[in-house]
């Protein structure tokens, strides 16, 4: 081989001294002489933070506590800057009330989990860099006030999913890119991981939720196309509900027993919703097919359920699995639900819907045949 004739890529693909384009975005708009390229555009564009008490317009997660308090997250995934941010107040006909916010912060990492714990006064953030948040109201000690009680690092991806348990213990539940699973104890006022399933699923978690009858037990999904179940008192705690699918699995639910006999609603990215009895695993149950993207939310409340997607629409269903209302005012992604206070024998539900481009819309399904 003849070295001599060798090319030096650095040389040849090295930005020319004479290249000088003009130093102001304003100004590299009126070049004609100088493309006006990305890169260049962005590094001419300053990196201008949230502002406080201010949401960003992709509205993408909502909490409530046991005592009507809600939360409400967003990021920012178009500017110089992605970040994100959460606006507390005290109940739900408050929302986006500048002058009724109890607290803001803004986070410089995208806010990807959302969750209030047992107690009212505790909620927990989760986030893309892959940490673990306990954030405090206040308490009897500190008076009110926002401050930050325990942050980890433990898990190697971004954090993707976050539930808690209803149990007097306060444990936690949360997964990861990395198909990480661990539980966190915060009953001593800091977050303590108890148990960690490095390999729970061998792609991505989409989606865990805990069963609001038993302390112990819990399902996720993944990209790995499988359901599992856990029950934490066991020395091998995972069981699978559904193994093999033809797509991913992409969100997860666990229905409330007294209302859906212990079924788990399963959503995939063909956009199909499916019920799974825990007792009879690896069998569909009922399949409705919702959307033609694939499933981002399944929210039940007491015989209702909600189904959210990569859509702007919002499609709601009675126990009978009936379609009764499909909800097409959004513009953009709806992210998540809150629900409201059910009246008289159930037949009026209400319930606010927030969604991308600062979307904000609340509905009242009146007079539901049951």
């Amino acid at each position: 081989m003849d070295y001599s004739k060798r090319v030096d890529m650095i040389a040849t693909y090295s930005i020319p001294p004479s290249y000088q384009p003009p130093g102001t975005p304003q100004a590299l708009a009126k070049s004609t002489d100088y493309p006006n390229m990305n890169s260049v555009q962005y590094r001419l564009t300053e990196a201008v933070p949230l502002a406080e008490k201010k949401l960003p317009p992709f509205l993408d997660l909502a909490t409530v506590s046991s005592a009507g308090n809600v939360i409400i997250a967003g990021n920012n995934y178009t500017g110089r800057l992605w970040e994100g941010g959460f606006c507390g107040w005290q109940k739900v006909e408050e929302l986006f009330q500048e002058e009724k916010i109890s607290f803001s912060r803004r986070c410089d990492a995208i806010i990807t989990a959302l969750s209030y714990s047992m107690d009212d006064a505790l909620f927990i953030v989760g986030d893309d860099k892959g940490s673990i948040e306990l954030w405090s109201t206040g308490n009897a000690i500190r008076g009110p006030g926002l401050y930050l009680v325990e942050k980890q690092n433990q898990h190697i991806g971004a954090l993707t999913a976050l539930d808690t348990f209803n149990s007097i213990e306060r444990t936690i539940i949360s997964g990861s890119m990395d198909g990480c699973i661990k539980l966190w104890d915060s009953s001593r006022g800091d977050l303590q991981s108890t148990i960690t399933l490095q390999l729970a699923h061998v792609g991505a978690i989409t989606s865990v939720a805990t069963d609001s009858e038993q302390d112990s037990l819990a399902v996720s999904c993944s990209y790995d196309r499988s359901a599992l179940m856990w029950d934490f008192r066991e020395p091998k705690p995972g069981v699978a509900l559904y193994e093999k699918h033809d797509v991913p699995f992409t969100a997860i639910r666990w229905c409330n027993e007294s209302d859906w006999n212990r079924l788990v609603a399963v959503g995939d990215e063909a956009g199909r919703m499916y019920f799974i009895d825990t007792r009879q695993p690896n069998v569909f149950l009922e399949t409705l097919p919702c959307f033609d993207r694939k499933i981002h939310k399944i929210s039940f409340h007491r015989k209702h359920f909600a189904v959210l997607g990569n859509t702007p629409e919002v499609k709601f269903f009675n126990d009978k699995s009936k379609e009764i209302l499909v909800e097409k005012s959004a513009t953009n992604y709806v992210r998540d639900i809150i629900w409201g206070e059910t009246k008289g024998d159930d037949s009026t539900v209400s319930c606010t819907l927030i969604g991308w481009d600062s979307y904000v819309k609340q509905l009242t399904l009146g007079e539901i045949v049951q």
